[in-house]
């Protein structure tokens, strides 16, 4: 699943092209993605004529502010990605289409179709969008760190790996960087929230940032099934530089070995000499 930094990488491509166009026409093939308006009834024509204002994201929502107060919100699933494209192009596995004027396209391309769109006027985003404002802070954010965390972690017994997944705790962080984040910081998965130290906690925090900003950097992860890909098509790099994910069986850094165990049907990766 496209986790913060692949989100953040597919707004900065698509800003310089689409910020300032005008959609022209929306082409839905799978009527299911499109969550709002109930049942995609009118998505098509309440969408044509506006123009971008702006393309924000929050955790790993992408949110395109249009003219006439209205707001697109696209959120891509497990597999979703978006695909700037011309208007005689037509993407593998695609799901929903946006013409724009200048005779561009972005195309909505998703496998599994578990991604979804929403259109709303702003007065009806508080409503539409709860589960988009209810969400905790990004580890890049101002006010995210150590007193953050303990606050979310005291006296919890869940595994940690579980409350980093939680967007009510930490906005935008997914399986990758959560593995990779609790590698930095020392500390294993399975461990209880509620049982790490201070200083555990503060390396966290730290990790937690450092791993984001790292993997915004290098312009996200794309694995071998090519599930995520910038707005041009290109391939993210930071798949480069993981030190656990995927990696089980093979050599950690430390010349250890990196295990794997699923947790809550996910898989976590960790070193054992280098994780307690």
């Amino acid at each position: 699943m496209p986790e913060l930094p692949e989100v953040e990488t597919i707004r900065r491509g698509l800003v310089p092209s689409l910020v300032g166009a005008r959609v022209t026409s929306v082409l839905v093939k799978r009527r299911r993605m499109v969550k709002h308006p109930e049942l995609g009834r009118g998505f098509e024509s309440k969408l044509a004529g506006r123009k971008v204002r702006s393309i924000m994201r929050r955790g790993k929502y992408l949110l395109f502010v249009l003219d006439g107060s209205g707001l697109l919100v696209i959120h891509l699933g497990m597999s979703g990605s978006l695909v700037l494209v011309g208007r005689g192009e037509r993407p593998k596995h695609e799901r929903i289409r946006f013409e724009f004027s200048g005779g561009r396209a972005l195309s909505f391309a998703d496998v599994r179709t578990l991604g979804k769109v929403i259109f709303c006027e702003k007065r009806e985003s508080p409503l539409v969008l709860h589960s988009v404002w209810r969400m905790g802070l990004e580890p890049i954010q101002r006010g995210f760190g150590p007193r953050y965390l303990a606050d979310r972690f005291r006296d919890r017994k869940a595994p940690v790996k579980s409350l980093l997944l939680d967007q009510r705790v930490c906005c935008g962080v997914g399986n990758i960087y959560a593995n990779e984040a609790l590698y930095r910081a020392g500390v294993r998965p399975t461990r209880a929230a509620g049982s790490l130290s201070e200083p555990e906690v503060e390396r966290l925090s730290k990790a937690l940032r450092s791993v984001i900003n790292d993997g915004i950097k290098w312009c996200g992860t794309t694995l071998e099934d090519d599930g995520y890909r910038l707005p041009d098509g290109g391939r993210g790099k930071f798949q480069r530089h993981l030190a656990v994910y995927d990696r089980a069986e093979g050599k950690c850094r430390c010349g250890g070995t990196v295990k794997l165990v699923r947790q809550a049907g996910r898989s976590s990766y960790y070193c054992p000499a280098c994780q307690h």
